[in-house]
């Protein structure tokens, strides 16, 4: 259920963004299947690292809207980006990443 929902004067909530939700959602569909481990291309995390639209800047926004949006909750949305993040590390390695 989402809370604090975005208004004009502030930035949208993390769970407004599918870009976030899906792979929270791979994620928890990986785990839930057995999956216990994740494998990380380093070369190609480094090589989107800087990119302005890559995850680096979304996960700077996303944790914004944490801070913005969940202060008074104690911040549930930090751990579960963290997981979100780890999906989009992992899929940025495989051929035809999803989006």
């Amino acid at each position: 259920m989402k809370k604090n929902v975005a208004t004009e004067e502030s930035m949208p909530h993390w769970l407004e963004d599918n870009y976030w939700t899906d792979a929270l959602e791979e994620y928890y569909r990986s785990r839930d299947g057995g999956k216990s481990r994740i494998v990380l291309d380093i070369d190609t995390i480094e090589r989107n690292a800087f990119n302005k639209d890559g995850p680096a800047y979304k996960l700077m926004e996303a944790m914004c809207s944490v801070k913005e949006h969940e202060r008074w909750d104690g911040y549930p949305g930090a751990p579960k980006l963290m997981l979100a993040l780890l999906a989009i590390l992992e899929k940025l390695g495989k051929p035809k990443a999803w989006k």
